[in-house]
């Protein structure tokens, strides 16, 4: 009987199966390089962020075959510092936040702006209760007003600025204060502890009904958008905003947003107004 001379049978094996362990390697280091980041600012918890922008991300990854992971940024400066250095790839931005992005960083490429309720622009509402004497925003002088946090465009900023424009500035107020949320504001002004209050229009159409209304509505703001990182590729880029424009599928539009319709052009001139009413005050918020 012929004796067999060479290495172990497990030995064997495992020669044969080193060149498909290496490009297995070689594959899944191949995909990493491939993902790309989608990064939010940190409007909710890092979880509830992940879950409203994984359907997108799912569907940018099918169409473009790059794996796309969906990040939250620390703080919003910090968001707005990793956009502006080129440190990721996309990222979802509010109004304020790209404002001073571009203040900061300068021009932007623009992926795509949230069309919310069939608009790409939302409003800050003025509000008092139905059977308030006051009709006009000038007879707020030595009133009581609410906003809703320091850092909310349309909770204080933007309502503030339409006082201001009016010839009521907050100092003219007999009472300021912040009750940190929309809902409260629209409380506080319902239950009578208010003259007025700035809120958004979504939360001012909800409480309609129940004995509130708008005394004044400011110029329309464009919406929440999406821009590129300056280290995405041009080509990539460009792909990347046609699926978000021509995205139709509505279960991922509204995991975002209940009332997001679509997504839609944009341009930095959408933002002039808003630009405009940050630079009334030194310390623009960041949304």
């Amino acid at each position: 009987m012929k004796k067999e001379w060479g290495l172990p049978f497990g030995y064997r094996a495992f020669a044969y199966l080193l060149p498909v362990i290496w490009l297995l390697f070689i594959i899944e280091q191949g995909m990493a390089q491939e993902k790309r980041e989608l990064w939010v600012h940190p409007y909710l918890p890092a979880t509830e962020i992940i879950k409203k922008f994984s359907p997108l991300a799912g569907y940018l990854s099918q169409k473009t075959g790059r794996a796309i992971q969906v990040k939250v940024s620390k703080t919003y400066q910090s968001h707005i510092e990793a956009v502006g250095q080129g440190c990721i790839d996309m990222a979802y931005l509010g109004p304020a936040s790209y404002v001073k992005l571009v203040q900061n960083y300068g021009k932007q490429r623009l992926l795509a702006c949230l069309e919310i309720n069939g608009k790409p622009y939302f409003h800050g509402i003025i509000v008092a209760r139905t059977d308030s004497p006051i009709t006009r925003l000038e007879q707020l002088a030595g009133k009581r007003f609410a906003f809703s946090d320091p850092n909310s465009t349309m909770g204080h900023l933007v309502p503030r600025y339409m006082l201001w424009e009016k010839g009521v500035p907050i100092e003219q107020l007999n009472k300021a204060d912040f009750l940190n949320s929309h809902h409260d504001v629209v409380l506080g002004v319902l239950g009578g502890y208010y003259d007025a209050g700035g809120i958004k229009e979504e939360v001012f159409y909800e409480y309609k009904d129940r004995g509130l209304k708008l005394l004044a509505q400011s110029p329309p703001i464009a919406e929440h958008l999406f821009v590129a990182g300056k280290n995405l590729e041009i080509c990539a880029a460009e792909e990347i905003r046609g699926l978000l424009i021509n995205l139709k599928d509505k279960p991922v539009l509204t995991a975002i947003k209940p009332t997001v319709t679509g997504l839609v052009t944009v341009t930095d001139a959408d933002y002039a107004t808003l630009r405009r009413i940050l630079g009334q005050f030194n310390n623009p918020p960041l949304e």
